[in-house]
């Protein structure tokens, strides 16, 4: 065997043990999904002066705090679970599908942080705006993820379609997303509520999946 053949072989195995698999991938972002919903719980931090009052009447000056955790901790649960029915849909070799990933879930571990701001400025419209922004950039970078396996099912037509549906699904969030921005600039006091619309959302999707597979 020439010294040629055997680098070329050598190099293919280099790239096939350092390219993540699907399985590595849903391992790394599960990990980062749980490490975020955990930090989420660190926010909750009340002010040291509520320390001259009583635990509840601090609790009750502060319950904004304990809302916006509440509501970030069900979205980014709602980004997991979706997370795993694009993953689900996925081809191993979908082009761009570990940089759209990591892309993703750099978005994610920036909620903490925007939680956080919704505290320390009191869930301003500006705040409100960073929050739901990065939400709604999130939601986008699931659907282009999702989009990017299309090109690859085009021989499985059922699929194909299965993908196509999921991904108006998808859509429900950023456009709650956008919802939730329009509102921090005109009524900032709906804004944070306005995620509670992927509820509805959900339920009127999966109706609309299970009619379309049933009529297919």
């Amino acid at each position: 065997m020439s010294s040629v053949v055997r680098e070329q072989q050598g190099a293919d195995l280099s790239l096939g043990r350092f390219t993540p698999s699907l399985a590595r991938i849903e391992t790394l972002s599960d990990g980062i999904f749980a490490i975020v919903l955990t930090l989420l719980a660190l926010e909750l931090k009340l002010p040291e002066a509520a320390g001259n009052n009583g635990f509840l009447t601090a609790l009750y000056q502060n319950s904004g705090t304990l809302e916006g955790y509440f509501i970030c901790f069900f979205i980014v649960g709602n980004l997991w679970r979706l997370h795993h029915l694009v993953t689900d849909q996925m081809p191993g070799e979908t082009p761009g599908l570990y940089i759209l990933n990591l892309l993703f879930l750099a978005s994610v571990t920036l909620t903490p942080w925007s939680l956080n701001n919704l505290v320390i400025f009191d869930a301003d419209s500006g705040s409100i705006i960073a929050f739901s922004g990065i939400l709604m950039i999130s939601w986008c970078l699931l659907i282009a993820m999702l989009s990017s396996a299309l090109p690859l099912l085009k021989q499985d037509p059922d699929r194909h379609r299965l993908v196509r549906i999921i991904r108006i699904r998808l859509l429900g969030g950023a456009l709650v997303g956008l919802i939730s921005v329009l509102c921090a600039l005109f009524l900032e006091n709906l804004a944070l509520y306005a995620w509670f619309l992927l509820i509805p959302y959900g339920y009127l999707s999966r109706s609309m999946i299970r009619t379309r597979l049933e009529n297919s």
